[in-house]
């Protein structure tokens, strides 16, 4: 395959040794210029003019390190450039030829590892939805027969595909005598659908048929609008824009339920659809369960840390339909869903066009496509796939010039002209000494006592002292650099307050560019933020309240990563804790409930939200609640762990439990609540239990 980087190799030839003397001078300028300069004053004089220069004491030291120094060095670099230019011209080709296979093949390789990585993970969800679709099933059975009220509802119906809206009224529809009624709030459960996102993880929803074509409805569901709410009222037309009969309404109308990919409302997902029926037997609507194919965390994050080279980037567009050149997952700079399709490069070709054009022609097949980057004019180079199954284009695409930087082949070559400069390079170094000698006793001495103080500096020792003193610019230099001593030595001490811990140490601003002492002003005021906010979480989880979090958008940096660490772990402990099988709880002195486990709650048939802020012996009910027998009484009244048991009666149950509590304590001592954890549960035998059980003594004074 003639890949797009050897294209160019041929037409390069002819102009390299041209291009390598005119790289020579674009490159080196101040190089170039001088020894010009050197060499007309040489032609003019004989040289005698240029010996009179070296031996002037009356130069200013900028002239003077001029003269001494960069005459021979501009010298020694301009041979040196000079060798290099002819190595270069004669293997620069071949670099960059095989720099651009290896480019290609690296791009290639990424395009397709994608797409393999596409194709698991599309088997794999094709596996999970039939699975989802039977939890589906036995939740519906579970939640009660379906039928309709004679009551009827307005709905807004609004057509998916086309954004039509018309008003119907339908006929309540009723599971286990319940209305699903009309919930956009994502914050209000609705009955069934939440329960089955629940439990399988993906989106759920209930149709209602609308007529006797076969529109369908949606009265209950998961999947989000745009504006973040349950998408009620849209529905699936029977029969499409286009006229062609929908593939899942017209399935599901024959009583056969519809697995694969699907449209729905802005998304694509892997889908199956089931026919619901009433008690006449006739279809009166479906059950949708979905996996949607673009919010795949693993291949999002697959993509995102994907890096090819500095510049290389990953993404994937839509093919056809819809979502034809829209980004499903975008490259930096550009957000989900962006169409692209009419994207121009800086040449005005539409390359988002060609770029699809091309993985379409050819599926199955990883091609290459190279456009102008429309930010910069730089031209990249993309190797394009398209994965079918999912109708997207994956590009994997870096800038062309990254291919030839890396050099490391010239380096063998360029040896050869290195040890030819080396001979040069000696005797110029030789003449710099010479003349850098008869300057050492005015300009060196002072210079290596500053030298000597920065070197100490460099290893953190501030407590220097230059004494020279002069004034000339050597002796400028001595000022300003007894200046910058004490402007270090003021900001290493209020470093030092910040490592001891003392964050009130003032810090003042020697001018409106000084940038350091505002950089430790800024560092104060983070790490400030940082134990505010650590003592807030501090405090709130010793007290139980698991569910606060710090504001880590107050924070920049690692300071944020530090917050976001703390917040993460206190999310992992919570989920820890929902992830016993037991219920467990914390409580306030007042019997409050200040958290409570998901096993908990599932218990007592309610949320975890709902459950915070009510009194745990409103819930649990049992027969030790309010009573000197409750364990986690005794607990914060002891300062020690206590157990019990007890018959308990959440949400109906007759419960026989074995409980466990234990104090939590404030850093200062004092008793702030108590950690229950129901150990064991089993059912009562009734009325045997009951007689058996001992009459409540009174309830202590809380």
């Amino acid at each position: 395959m003639q890949g797009p980087f050897r294209e160019r190799h041929s037409a390069r030839r002819g102009g390299m040794h041209r291009e390598s003397v005119r790289a020579l001078s674009r490159s080196f300028p101040l190089q170039a210029s001088f020894v010009h300069y050197a060499g007309r004053v040489i032609a003019r004089d004989g040289g005698n003019g240029l010996l009179k220069t070296l031996s002037t004491r009356d130069l200013d030291l900028r002239r003077k390190i001029l003269v001494v120094a960069l005459l021979p060095t501009a010298l020694l670099v301009t041979a040196f450039l000079a060798v290099f230019a002819v190595q270069r011209s004669r293997v620069a080709g071949e670099v960059e030829a095989g720099m651009g296979r290896l480019a290609e093949e690296s791009l290639t390789r990424a395009a397709r590892d994608l797409r393999t990585l596409c194709g698991a993970t599309h088997q794999e969800l094709s596996a999970q939805v039939p699975r989802s679709q039977r939890v589906a099933r036995d939740q519906l059975e579970r939640t009660g027969p379906l039928s309709f009220s004679r009551e009827t509802v307005t709905w807004h119906a609004r057509n998916q595909l086309d954004g039509s809206v018309s008003d119907v009224v339908l006929a309540k529809l009723l599971l286990g005598g319940t209305w699903t009624g009309q919930n956009s709030d994502a914050s209000r459960p609705t009955i069934l659908v939440d329960r089955v996102r629940e439990l399988v993880g993906a989106e759920a929803t209930l149709f209602q048929r609308m007529n006797e074509r076969g529109d369908m409805l949606r009265v209950a569901t998961t999947v989000p609008d745009r504006a973040g709410g349950r998408a009620i009222g849209t529905y699936i037309p029977a029969v499409d824009p286009d006229g062609r009969p929908d593939p899942v309404v017209s399935t599901v109308l024959r009583g056969e339920p519809y697995r694969g990919r699907a449209r729905v409302l802005d998304a694509w997902y892997l889908s199956g659809y089931e026919p619901i029926r009433d008690a006449s037997g006739r279809i009166a609507g479906m059950l949708f369960i979905g996996l949607r194919q673009d919010a795949l965390e693993g291949i999002r994050a697959g993509v995102a840390a994907s890096r090819i080279g500095r510049t290389g980037v990953m993404y994937v567009l839509g093919g056809t339909g819809n979502q034809r050149g829209h980004y499903v997952i975008p490259p930096p700079g550009h957000a989900d869903g962006e169409d692209a399709w009419g994207a121009r490069d800086a040449r005005g070709d539409e390359h988002v066009q060609r770029i699809v054009r091309a993985a379409l022609a050819a599926p199955g097949e990883t091609v290459q496509v190279s456009y102008a980057d429309p930010r910069d004019g730089r031209e990249r180079v993309a190797a394009v796939t398209y994965f079918g199954p999912w109708d997207w284009v994956i590009v994997a695409d870096m800038d062309r010039e990254e291919a030839v930087a890396a050099l490391r082949q010239v380096q063998s070559s360029l040896f050869a002209a290195v040890s030819a400069v080396v001979g040069l390079a000696l005797l110029l170094v030789v003449l710099s000494v010479w003349a850098a000698r008869r300057a050492a006793a005015r300009i060196a001495a002072p210079l290596e006592a500053m030298a000597v103080a920065a070197e100490r500096i460099a290893e953190g020792d501030v407590q220097q002292a230059v004494t020279y003193r002069s004034g000339d610019e050597v002796g400028r230099l001595a000022d300003a650099f007894r200046g910058t001593i004490s402007y270090l030595q003021e900001v290493a001490r209020g470093a030092a307050a910040i490592a001891d811990g003392d964050l009130s140490t003032p810090l003042v601003l020697r001018s409106d560019r000084d940038q350091l002492t505002r950089s430790f002003q800024s560092a104060q005021a983070e790490v400030r933020r940082v134990v505010e906010d650590m003592d807030r979480l501090t405090h709130a989880a010793v007290e139980g309240r698991l569910d606060t979090r710090a504001d880590a958008s107050r924070h920049r940096g690692d300071f944020r990563r530090i917050v976001e660490g703390v917040n993460a772990t206190l999310s992992t402990l919570v989920s820890h804790l929902d992830a016993l099988p037991a219920p467990a709880m914390i409580v306030s002195p007042e019997y409050e409930i200040r958290y409570m486990n998901h096993t908990g709650a599932s218990l007592l048939g309610r949320t975890q939200a709902e459950l915070v802020g009510t009194r745990c012996y409103d819930s649990f009910r049992s027969t030790d609640c309010r009573t000197d027998r409750c364990a986690c009484f005794r607990a914060m009244q002891r300062g020690g762990e206590a157990s019990s048991e007890a018959d308990a009666h959440p949400e109906g149950l007759d419960l026989h439990i074995l409980y466990s509590a234990v104090p939590l304590r404030a850093p200062d001592g004092r008793v702030v609540g108590a950690f229950e954890v129901v150990t064991e549960q089993f059912a009562v035998k009734g009325a045997a239990r009951a007689a058996a059980a001992p009459p409540a003594r009174g309830e202590p004074a809380r």
